[in-house]
């Protein structure tokens, strides 16, 4: 990185304004003008922060992942895309744990399988509520960036549907013989978490649903779904 400037409170100005139109517009739609315009400055101006839009997209990770440094170097300049893909995978490999869910899945059947299946429905959601903003910036720009979609896919997605699943197999909540009603039950149950905890809060017409209701409505429709 250069050691030109010194980042300023505006930087986080320009990172937050960064990941709200690659949120909005995805990469390949999301231009630096659109960063400029919505803070009303030039684009001149954003290029003293970012050296290239490849930089800007890394601003805005560091930013959804509450890695913003308050010493950033600027303008802050990438390898390309590796380097955005480099701090995601990094994100995701240290927040891609499931507790609840593996001790689950290492213990025999509880008293309480209800009970059990809240505190992972709970576990789930409170991990994709707290990293909405980066879980959504990298589904956004996965249609655009191939390697953000396998990545998030091989190191998320799967391997917590394969756990889910597991465990209701495990738990005999499906039999085992219909493995395609269990896939589908456990995606449909983990789905309908992930809206409540991320998409709700990016739906105008689910204003009337606050935090605690979302993460209350999340696991009784996981538990229900699952145990019945």
């Amino acid at each position: 990185m250069s050691g030109a400037r010194r980042g300023t409170d505006r930087t986080q100005d320009v990172a937050r304004a960064a990941l709200a139109c690659f949120r909005r517009g995805g990469y390949r739609l999301t231009q630096i003008a659109h960063v400029s315009e919505s803070l009303g400055i030039s684009v001149g101006t954003i290029y003293r922060y970012v050296e290239s839009k490849e930089a800007l997209l890394l601003l805005a990770v560091m930013e959804a992942s509450g890695q913003l440094p308050r010493d950033l170097d600027l303008p802050l300049e990438v390898g390309g895309l590796d380097d955005v893909v480099a701090l995601v995978r990094s994100e995701m490999l240290a927040h891609a744990s499931w507790p609840i869910l593996g001790r689950a899945l290492e213990t025999r059947r509880p008293k309480d399988v209800r009970r059990e299946a809240e505190a992972i429905a709970g576990e789930l959601y409170d991990s994709v509520f707290e990293r909405a903003a980066l879980v959504s910036l990298v589904d956004r720009c996965a249609h655009d960036i191939p390697e953000l979609a396998e990545l998030f896919d091989s190191k998320v997605r799967l391997p917590l549907l394969a756990n889910l699943k597991a465990w209701a197999l495990r738990r005999r909540l499906v039999a085992a013989d219909h493995p395609s009603l269990a896939e589908g039950l456990t995606r449909g149950a983990m789905e309908a978490v992930v809206w409540l905890a991320r998409n709700r809060r990016e739906d105008r017409t689910a204003t009337g649903i606050d935090d605690a209701a979302a993460r209350a409505a999340a696991v009784a429709i996981f538990t229900n779904a699952l145990v019945g």
